[in-house]
């Protein structure tokens, strides 16, 4: 029973394939350039512009201030987790108490 669901997936994509196959066939057009032209998408950097100017005025603008404001968190998450170079140091300690004592025979 573990299998079916996999297996009724793959058999719906393997009709599918071969009726969109035969289709193309019928209608005159070559397979495999019409393939190619269903996989070359344009690069995301042709389609954002377009995409935000089919948004409407507000939806670009909360858009845009969500991502901002989510950056401006980042940002602030990553400066709280860093040490402040000017703040003084809250270290108590001197420098003879950081060395370890001296054991064993002393060299005269």
């Amino acid at each position: 029973m573990k299998g079916r669901p996999m297996l009724f997936v793959l058999r719906v994509v393997l009709v599918v394939g071969a009726l969109t196959y035969f289709a193309l066939m019928r209608g005159g057009a070559d397979p495999v350039v019409e393939a190619r032209k269903l996989t070359a998408l344009p690069s995301p950097a042709a389609i954002l512009p377009a995409a935000a100017a089919a948004l409407p005025t507000e939806t670009r603008e909360k858009v845009v201030r969500d991502v901002l404001a989510r950056g401006l968190m980042a940002e602030l998450a990553r400066r709280a987790a860093e040490p402040d170079p000017s703040a003084p140091s809250h270290d108590t300690l001197s420098e003879a108490d950081r060395a370890p004592a001296w054991r064993g025979i002393e060299h005269r």
